[in-house]
């Protein structure tokens, strides 16, 4: 089954700025599944910035009802299945950050893979924000923020993905009445 985009319509480049918790909650469903490497990850601590590139998973792709594709006018159904599955460059930062804390991650190891599974964001007593990069395998990276100012934009073109991410976290839940 394929979702139809209509006449005229087109899937952008995602461009995104994030001030408060629900906007990272957003920033968080796009990043979800992209790859990075610790090489990629940057603290500009005169400028208080924090960068990362990643390798996002184009979720939009997708129809958001059905999980179905999307098939653009104009190319065949090879075409649009395999750019159903693609990644694209994208580049993140954090403005306004005071210090940076992570936790089973070893920040020697440039060239090693981390896969993001989450962002969160909460405010701190100290009136402060924290925003938790969560990657598998429990690597966290912790952000202490002043204010939550955040920027993300993908950059270059798409390329097909080896494949569509899936988590198998649900598989082992059994049915209770069962």
């Amino acid at each position: 089954m394929a979702f139809k985009l209509k006449e005229g319509q087109r899937l952008e480049k995602l461009k995104l700025r994030a001030e408060d918790r629900a906007d990272i909650t957003i920033l968080s469903a796009y990043l979800q599944d992209a790859v990075t490497i610790i090489g990629d990850i940057t603290y500009q601590h005169k400028g208080r910035r924090f960068v990362m590139m990643l390798n996002r998973y184009v979720w939009e792709n997708r129809c958001p009802e059905t999980g179905d594709v999307i098939l653009r006018e104009g190319q065949d159904m090879e075409q649009n299945i395999n750019m159903a599955c693609c990644r694209i460059r994208t580049g993140l930062h954090f403005d306004d950050v005071l210090k940076i804390n992570s936790q089973n991650i070893t920040i020697t190891a440039k060239d090693k893979p981390l896969e993001l599974l989450s962002i969160e964001a909460y405010k701190t007593e100290k009136k402060t924000f924290h925003v938790d990069f969560i990657f598998s395998g429990d690597g966290i990276i912790r952000l202490e923020c002043e204010i939550i100012s955040a920027h993300m934009q993908d950059i270059g073109t798409p390329w097909p993905a080896k494949c569509h991410p899936e988590h198998d976290i649900l598989d082992d839940l059994q049915d209770e009445s069962s």
